[in-house]
């Protein structure tokens, strides 16, 4: 095939539907995305709509379990974070519990699902299944079955039609006085489920036949529709049919909109999107850098903030306590900057002063520019009163009376009030970070209370690692039998040589020396950095609280 021509109306950079992307990684992960970038990543898609890809992602989640944390890898974590007990991850961080060779074989089926290869996927699958019950691997093949069974019901289920192969796609050409505006739609039947508009200044309408040309040729890069229609004949149509018909091994008809073909559910959504590009165009660009000066106005600030933590506490039905916080900086959330203590016995106001001053202001640390507390005059009045340093400011978010979502206003060290502005893109972010803080804070107590019975035995056994801990346990059925086994009950189970290690340290938990291990409890992304898809978090994970960052 001839070499592809360099387009003269390109889109990199726009959003496009949703994708999945596989990072290129020691242990991959699965991230949303909207925008593909030249990274040696894997890319599936598109996905529609935007709820059936949460739903999407979710599935992919639960079912291969591939993690969602952001740190480097090697397997030589103790334990493994709360997720692993939650059936969301494989726990490569903890070698004997998954190897990298296993956790690969995890992402080659994620990666024959996500190709949408129904026949090769059930192949491949059912040979592992067969392998793994001959050499009396029970266990693994028992996953593998249920692997199998999960993604048939999913594919059964026609409420998971994501993919878009079966869609008619509607390309509509337009000129404003801005220049042209490509609107791109796509529908099942009568059914909008996407719809994306690109524009190029300075263009005008004798261009459309090459813009639309040009846009098909970017966007159709991992999948192709039933049906492209188009407003405006294309210079050469029948190339970018063969370009896309070798892309993607089947037809791609691409016809001219006709007035009997037009639908009015696509002329709907094409004017939908031109009166939101309208209000997009009349609206001022909000960038990272026009936040961090319009809260360095509004809250007069000595610095621009450009790292700013949020932080919060939690205690749940009044038991216990935890403060947390997460760093954002330059127009990103830092998920392996969050920091969580525990707070035993202190209130609100004087367990967040004792974390901004042991956490957040310690003198080997860059301080943040701008800290935001989630409470009132006591709460920031304790904070600033662990000696903030003159380049840190300190503020706190009020919640408005019985709405504890909501924002009311902010108070600064001085006591100055500031109303919050719902139409302000600054202020929207403080309340974002102010609610993932919140997010985060509950998400650990949660996990503390529900997974700590988890954690006991890496107190009891810290010698072994946790695949030996979990055949001591699932063999004595309780740590309350584990703790008063002989030496030659736990020979029969780990031999002889790590018994006499392990009963060592139960004479040392017996007697009261143990340490005590806390869930391990990590922020969790699965939308990809800067990746446009921060609205596309998985939607049962949200439902069940889990640990997450947006």
């Amino acid at each position: 095939m001839a070499k592809a021509k360099k387009p003269r109306f390109s889109i990199g950079g726009e959003p496009l539907y949703p994708h999945i992307k596989l990072t290129r990684e020691r242990f991959p992960r699965a991230l949303a995305t909207r925008l593909i970038e030249n990274d040696d990543a894997e890319y599936f898609g598109a996905f529609l709509n935007r709820s059936n890809a949460r739903l999407l992602l979710d599935f992919l989640t639960r079912t291969f379990r591939l993690r969602g944390c952001e740190f480097d890898l090697d397997g030589s974590f103790n334990v493994p974070c709360t997720q692993y007990y939650r059936r969301r991850c494989l726990a490569p961080c903890v070698e004997s519990l998954c190897s990298e060779t296993e956790y690969s074989a995890a992402v080659d089926l994620i990666r024959l699902f996500l190709a949408h290869d129904r026949e090769l996927f059930s192949k491949v699958l059912t040979s592992a299944i067969e392998a793994a019950a001959e050499a009396f691997d029970f266990e693994r093949a028992a996953a593998l079955r249920d692997i199998l069974a999960e993604v048939e019901a999913y594919w059964a289920d026609t409420r998971h039609a994501v993919w878009l192969d079966g869609t008619v796609d509607t390309i509509e050409a337009r000129e404003s006085s801005d220049g042209l505006d490509i609107f791109l739609v796509s529908q099942k039947g009568r059914r909008v489920l996407g719809e994306r508009t690109f524009t190029f200044p300075g263009s005008s309408i004798i261009d459309a036949g090459r813009a639309i040309a040009d846009v098909a040729m970017q966007f159709y890069r991992f999948h192709t529709p039933r049906e492209i229609r188009v407003s405006h004949d294309l210079p050469d149509r029948r190339e970018v049919e063969q370009t896309l018909h070798h892309r993607f091994g089947r037809e791609a008809r691409i016809s001219m909109i006709s007035p009997e073909k037009r639908r009015v559910t696509a002329d709907m959504a094409v004017y939908r999107s031109s009166a939101e590009l309208d209000v997009k165009r009349a609206s001022p660009t909000v960038t990272p850098n026009a936040i961090t000066r319009e809260l360095k106005a509004a809250l007069k600030l000595k610095l621009t903030p450009k790292l700013i933590t949020a932080v919060d506490a939690s205690h749940i039905s009044g038991t216990g306590q935890v403060v947390a916080s997460i760093d954002w900086e330059n127009g990103r959330t830092i998920a392996d900057r969050a920091k969580y203590v525990y707070a035993e016995g202190e209130g609100d106001a004087a367990s967040i002063g004792a974390f901004v001053e042991n956490e957040l202001l310690k003198k080997d640390l860059g301080h943040p520019h701008l800290i935001l507390i989630d409470g009132g005059w006591a709460q920031l009045k304790a904070a600033l009163g662990n000696g903030a340093g003159s380049n840190t400011a300190i503020i706190s978010a009020v919640k408005p009376p019985g709405r504890h979502n909501d924002i009311s206003h902010f108070l600064l060290a001085d006591g100055t009030r500031i109303d919050f502005d719902p139409a302000s893109a600054a202020m929207l972010l403080l309340q974002r970070l102010r609610d993932e803080a919140h997010d985060y804070a509950n998400a650990i107590h949660r996990d503390t209370r529900d997974f700590a019975a988890f954690y006991t035995t890496a107190g009891i056994l810290p010698w072994l690692n946790e695949r030996e801990r979990r055949l001591l346990v699932a063999h004595f059925g309780s740590n309350a039998r584990l703790i008063k086994a002989t030496p030659d009950e736990l020979a029969k189970v780990i031999g002889n040589a790590k018994a006499d290690a392990a009963f060592r340290d139960l004479m040392r938990y017996n007697v009261g020396e143990a340490e005590l291990v806390r869930p391990l409890i990590v922020p969790l992304r699965y939308q990809a950095e800067n990746g446009a898809a921060d609205d596309l978090r998985p939607i049962d994970l949200a439902a069940k609280k889990g640990v997450r960052l947006r």
